[in-house]
């Protein structure tokens, strides 16, 4: 990781210094030197995010939170202070991005100001307390904010460490008050790595494969070993799974629930990959509920919010790990039905009614994406096709939004779904960045990479596309798991660009999904 800003020395406590891995984080979190500039923009910021508050009314996630009345104006400073120090190391981090991925500001923290309302909610439905709702919020803020696609496995280690330094700029370490605040914060960001359950045991477990030359991993249907030495290994993955993917069975945990008891062996194994501990919010641990409104929050935005559909979708498909080298856009969208179900396992019952209701919002919005999708993607496959010159990027996605609306009223109704008056303008900003998606594309490349018709598709029109209805072909990966594009033919290269396309208004289009809200009866 590059280091991104310097700062002045400090004197280190003993307790700062446990806390934050010896100020490991502190060229990332410089003590910030134009706290009101970064603020300014930070309220800036935050406009952009719509959210519902109880009265039905839709405002901003800033306006929601800082007219909470019980939530002291210290409090609140300490939270927005260190989300806009956040804000500034992810903007920092993506112009250090010389392959300008997006990873860091389009992605992580677009989610993590998103994720602050849910996290809110949440809190609220668990009845936390003010100085634990606080406590709350600024988990949420740190628990993914360092994090990369290098380190995901032990990313919320390094998100507690930042947490501490962050947190010590605005509190003063030697109060014990303030130390407790750190420590509780600190858990939190560690404890909301458990879920979804089966999701992550799966990621170690795989890493672990990887690491090993043990083979593909499969919970249910375990590859033949080659050795016995091989099949005693593959059997301690095995069972490092079967407790990550369990997190509260309590027969392998420890006595206060709050860490799962590996054995040496799988203590060595996990060692390979950074992991030291695993920790745990068990529900009967009464220190567990501010990594529960963590994880709630956490769970309904990644996976019942378009916002969070929108990180899914950036996170899967073309160039990201070969794990979630997914065969169309359609199967990325659906990874995040599926881990809704596995991550909905360990959020507490109080909240889990929040968590279906926004499903059911996401579940529209889908469903208004993929129709509009279709019909952009219809009227380029059908007649001739259209090239550079021919094509206004705003007035084809404007065209399909109306073909959507005439084909699928249902989803359009008055009666399901309302814009709030300053969403619309949002919205329009977002059908102009698809548009430029699909006029850039046509200016670079002419048309748009249909595989040819076989030989038994009569229809008029174009052959399938890649990554939208039919599957992407990726690059084959070289010994150390970097892509060939030598592997891929001329229009197999394009097709590969272009599914970068698709999943680009994908995530457009749900992002301004945010700004439509279910006017359902619960």
């Amino acid at each position: 990781m590059p280091d991104l800003a310097s700062t002045t020395k400090r004197q280190p406590t003993s307790f700062l210094t446990r806390l934050t891995d010896n100020f490991k984080w502190q060229s990332y979190l410089p003590k910030p030197t134009d706290l009101p500039g970064l603020r300014k923009s930070l309220s800036e910021d935050l406009a952009s995010v719509p959210v519902m508050c109880d009265s039905g009314e839709v405002r901003n996630v800033y306006e929601k939170i800082d007219r909470d009345k019980t939530l002291s104006r210290e409090d609140k400073e300490l939270i927005w202070n260190c989300l806009a120090i956040v804000r500034d190391m992810y903007w920092r981090l993506e112009q250090a991005d010389q392959l300008n991925t997006g990873y860091q500001w389009n992605m992580n923290w677009k989610h993590t100001r998103a994720e602050l309302d849910q996290v809110y909610d949440a809190a609220n439905i668990l009845k936390l307390n003010a100085l634990e709702k606080r406590d709350a919020l600024l988990a949420s803020i740190f628990s993914d904010a360092i994090k990369s696609r290098g380190n995901f496995i032990i990313h919320n280690v390094h998100g507690a460490e930042a947490a501490a330094l962050a947190m010590s700029y605005f509190l003063d370490p030697s109060k014990e008050q303030n130390k407790k605040s750190m420590e509780r914060v600190s858990r939190a960001c560690k404890e909301h790595q458990i879920a979804p359950p089966k999701f992550m045991a799966t990621i170690v477990s795989i890493m672990l494969h990887n690491k090993l030359k043990l083979g593909k991993f499969d919970p249910v249907i375990p590859a033949e070993a080659t050795s016995k030495a091989q099949a005693k290994t593959r059997a301690t993955v095995q069972s490092i799974y079967n407790k990550i993917s369990a997190p509260f069975d309590e027969t392998h945990l420890n006595d206060d629930l709050s860490l799962i008891m590996f054995t040496p062996a799988e203590r060595e194994l996990l060692s390979k990959l950074g992991i030291n501990e695993w920790y745990v919010p068990h529900p009967s641990n009464p220190k567990s509920k501010i990594a529960s409104a963590v994880i709630a929050g956490d769970h309904s935005i990644n996976y019942n919010h378009p916002e969070g559909f929108a990180k899914i979708a950036l996170l899967r498909g073309p160039d990201t790990e070969s794990i979630f080298e997914d065969p169309t856009i359609h199967h990325s969208l659906d990874s995040a039905v599926a881990s809704f179900n596995d991550s909905f396992s360990v959020i507490r019952p109080e909240v889990r009614g929040m968590s279906v209701k926004g499903l059911r919002r996401t579940t529209k919005a889908v469903q208004r994406v993929t129709m509009v999708m279709t019909e952009l993607f219809n009227s380029m496959a059908s007649g001739p096709r259209k090239s550079f010159g021919t094509v206004c990027g705003y007035e084809e996605i404007e065209s399909a939004i109306a073909r959507a609306h005439k084909r699928h009223p249902e989803l359009y109704s008055l009666e399901n779904c309302a814009v709030s008056s300053e969403g619309s303008q949002y919205v329009e900003e977002a059908l102009e960045r698809v548009g430029k998606i699909m006029a850039d594309w046509y200016r670079k490349y002419s048309e748009i990479p249909f595989s040819p018709k076989d030989n038994f598709n009569d229809r008029p029109g174009c052959g399938p596309l890649p990554f939208w209805n039919s599957p992407l072909i990726y690059p084959e990966r070289d010994l150390e798991g970097k892509l060939v594009f030598e592997s891929l033919n001329e229009l197999q290269s394009q097709q590969f660009l272009f599914a970068d396309r698709i999943r680009e208004i994908t995530v457009e289009l749900l992002r301004a999904e945010q700004w439509i809200f279910s006017i359902e009866a619960d």
